[in-house]
């Protein structure tokens, strides 16, 4: 069922590459079209304005001019020809009366055709460009002087009374518009060229990304990903593909580990203790109490082992609630120092310690667990004739306890090591130093219950000191 569903998203899912290049696509598709819109308008207003003061000024221009057309008392019919013919090809109308208010010349009369012509070419233009534009001709009445200042006559200038774009305008209107959509194109063919890049750029370290987690899937976890890309969260996540395949590698070794060691920890003991049993009920040895007492230790021993185990699945299964009550630490270690000495003095080994009065709240049970797997650790890992030295302090932010003794100490290599469970440093699993390295992962795990933490410092030969700090 859950296959089926895996291959129902791959089909519905996408390549990055696509949602990029799509992604990118749409949105400079949006921003010009956004950008187009207020350049529309933008332009458009300006443009407007453009032709309105252009076309006043042609009209002012028309009326300086006009005061030419009537000399030595006759109308200069050409001048007025000229100047109405070069009217319209702006758009603008020219009619002139004498001062009887009779016709002297029109663009309408007398150059019909032509003037039909340009209106209606700038009526179908402005169609073109204002779906119901207003077409209302609107006229405006001058008076016209004579040299002496007479009023001879009177002009009728006539324009629409909207804006308007002569065919120049319309030109130069269609330029900008293809000018815009060819910058738009340009931007979109741009853009995707460049989204090509930039997705190619994420997905080509993903996907080996993609093919390195199938490696370590496969269980293969000793191959790496060598690859640097110029992305920092891409290199940031190969370094965690990696990381965590050096993890899993670490984790697939110590599993291992953990069969021989779980293995030889109980083959060790139920050897002795078949072979003591074999000896007696054979007749050949009596059931001394010595013997007996040496058939127990082997049987604590498994006893320990299977204890161990069974903290480890209590942690596993979340069973770590604390019981708090308030403990004076001194108290509680020196009571945890006079039940471990016997097995320093079997070593000749020296426990001195410097004990505040401090008053903590822990649970009294898991928390001296924690300092007898620590302690039993220094001494089994402390030669003979050497010492182990245990302080409590309190510093401005902690309360401190600190367990150092003068053993083999610890690698440098191994100290990343040393908590996680099954790890153990040595691997010689002679009787001094059995076990299956479950002791500091589960110290751990209590001190950070606690809400505190484990420091480790240690040097090869010179020994190793633990700090709880809570």
């Amino acid at each position: 069922m859950e296959w089926g569903i895996s291959l129902g998203y791959n089909k519905r899912a996408k390549s990055i590459n696509i949602k990029i290049i799509r992604s990118f696509t749409i949105i400079i598709v949006l921003t010009i079209l956004i950008i187009r819109v207020f350049i529309n308008v933008s332009f458009e207003s300006a443009f407007e304005k453009y032709v309105d003061q252009s076309n006043k000024s042609e009209v002012n221009h028309l009326v300086f001019d006009l005061k030419h057309i009537y000399k030595d008392g006759d109308w200069d019919i050409r001048t007025i020809k000229a100047l109405g013919e070069d009217a319209i090809s702006k758009g603008i109308a020219l009619k002139v009366y004498d001062k009887d208010e009779k016709l002297v010349w029109s663009i309408f009369e007398d150059e019909k055709m032509l003037s039909n012509n340009i209106l209606k070419k700038i009526n179908d233009n402005m169609e073109k460009v204002e779906k119901g534009w207003n077409d209302k001709f609107k006229e405006y009445k001058g008076r016209i002087y004579d040299d002496n200042g007479k009023i001879v006559g009177y002009s009728y200038i006539g324009h629409y009374e909207s804006t308007y774009y002569m065919e120049n305008d319309m030109e130069f209107f269609n330029i900008m518009n293809k000018f815009m959509l060819f910058i738009a194109l340009i931007a979109i063919v741009g853009i995707v060229i460049i989204s090509l890049v930039i997705s190619k750029s994420i997905s080509s370290p993903i996907s080996k990304v993609s093919k390195m987690a199938k490696v370590i899937e496969s269980g293969n976890y000793k191959n790496k990903l060598e690859y640097t890309s110029n992305i920092k969260e891409v290199d940031e996540l190969i370094y965690s593909i990696n990381k965590l395949a050096d993890a899993l590698n670490d984790q697939e070794k110590l599993r291992k580990r953990l069969t021989t060691d779980i293995s030889h920890e109980l083959r060790t003991p139920l050897t002795s203790i078949k072979g003591h049993l074999d000896v007696i009920i054979a007749g050949i040895w009596e059931p001394t109490n010595e013997r007996l007492v040496s058939i127990s230790e082997e049987v604590l021993r498994i006893t320990k082992l299977v204890n161990d185990l069974t903290n480890l699945s209590k942690l596993d299964i979340g069973q770590d609630k604390l019981e708090i009550e308030n403990v004076n630490l001194a108290e509680l270690v020196k009571n945890i120092v006079y039940n471990y000495e016997i097995e320093a003095l079997d070593k000749n080994i020296n426990i001195d310690y410097e004990l505040k009065d401090i008053e903590i709240l822990i649970d009294k049970k898991k928390f001296s667990q924690a300092i007898v797997n620590l302690l039993t650790n220094a001494i089994k890992y402390t030669t003979d004739g050497g010492s182990i030295y245990i302080k409590t302090y309190k510093d401005e932010k902690y309360t401190n306890i600190s367990i150092r003794d003068t053993g083999i100490g610890i690698p440098k290599e191994d100290l990343k090591y040393i908590f996680e469970r099954f790890y153990r440093v040595d691997t010689s699993r002679n009787s001094e130093t059995g076990g299956i390295g479950v002791g500091l992962t589960i110290a751990k795990h209590v001190i950070e219950l606690h809400g505190g933490f484990i420091e480790v410092n240690s040097d090869i030969g010179k020994g190793t000191e633990f700090v709880i700090r809570i």
